[in-house]
């Protein structure tokens, strides 16, 4: 699930640094993979830590989540100055240096990293309570995940406060308000069904008023800073990629089939890798007199960039 969210995210970066998103079948895409990406790895982080560091000591599952977290927030770090460095073309200075390491600052298509480094934090913290988390749990954090989307985002004029609270003067996927993925990918790490049919009508209940508001506007609704029907509306979308994994996962051991769902679990092991490295590809090249806009041009550079990425981690590993 993982590989399929991290394939689906760099295909939305390019598109919209070197496509054109405002029209077409990419103009669908775009949408669904803004609508469903973000949330879909916060699923899979709460059905990963629910996995490996809620079933053992306390204190070393708050550790490991901690380091993790320490790692994502690094690769905020190196995005966030690669975006300034290369797309804005800012010199390094000082001062948004410092904005950026005391995030203070938020750049372009690298806010999601500093998220998921406060998501870990989160859970860290609420480790023992998310612990005992069943369907009651869910349908709370769903029904907090909803209201937080009414807090008055105007007078949010804290950086940090905008990352798990949300603000108008800051662009972020805030914590709280996304919260209720995290929780639903605890849950179903500990059911352990698939297809988990009680997930998959919250999903429909959640998405409902979204889709009708997509289908009556031709368009999404609020998203920085994310209103109730855009929270909802991603939670369909997150059960079909948990579907589709499942299905994928279940033919690996096909002939056919098998080399590419490796190469898909390959891509989700090393996840952090393929978002980060193709930032600073995509970064560079749209800073550049490379840059062009067509369609044509940023599918070719997609998978350009995905099998460059891939070889050079591949180096990597053979040479460590």
């Amino acid at each position: 699930m993982k590989g399929l969210l991290t394939l689906a995210m760099i295909l939305c970066h390019c598109l919209q640094f070197f496509g054109k998103e405002d029209a077409g079948i990419e103009k669908i895409l775009v949408n669904v993979i803004n609508l469903t990406t973000f949330s879909g790895f916060l699923f899979c982080f709460g059905f990963v830590c629910c996995l490996a560091y809620f079933q053992g000591d306390t204190k070393r599952g708050i550790a490991h989540m901690l380091r993790n977290m320490i790692r994502l927030l690094l690769a905020f770090y190196i995005s966030g100055i690669a975006y300034m460095a290369f797309k804005e073309q800012k010199i390094f200075r000082k001062d948004f240096l410092w904005e950026i390491l005391t995030l203070r600052r938020y750049p372009g298509w690298s806010e999601f990293l500093a998220s998921f480094a406060a998501v870990l934090l989160a859970g860290a913290v609420l480790l023992p309570v998310l612990r005992k988390t069943n369907g009651w749990v869910v349908m709370a954090a769903a029904l907090i995940s909803l209201l937080a989307c009414f807090i008055p985002y105007g007078k949010i004029t804290n950086p940090w406060l905008a990352l798990f609270l949300g603000s108008e003067s800051y662009t972020t996927f805030p914590v709280l308000q996304y919260s209720v993925y995290f929780v639903a990918g605890i849950w179903a790490a500990k059911r352990k069904k698939w297809p988990d049919w009680k997930l998959f009508f919250g999903a429909v209940v959640l998405s409902a008023p979204c889709v009708w508001y997509y289908w009556k506007y031709d368009g999404l609704p609020g998203r920085f800073p994310p209103s109730a029907l855009f929270i909802g509306g991603g939670a369909i979308g997150v059960w079909v990629y948990h579907l589709l994994a499942g299905a994928l996962a279940g033919l690996k051991n096909v002939t056919i089939i098998g080399k590419p769902v490796e190469a898909l679990s390959f891509i989700g092991r090393n996840s952090l890798y393929y978002l980060l490295m193709s930032n600073l590809l995509i970064f560079a090249v749209a800073g550049s007199k490379f840059k062009y806009r067509a369609n044509e041009y940023a599918y070719v550079f997609y998978f350009v960039l995905l099998a460059i990425l891939t070889y050079l981690e591949r180096q990597i590993r053979k040479n460590k």
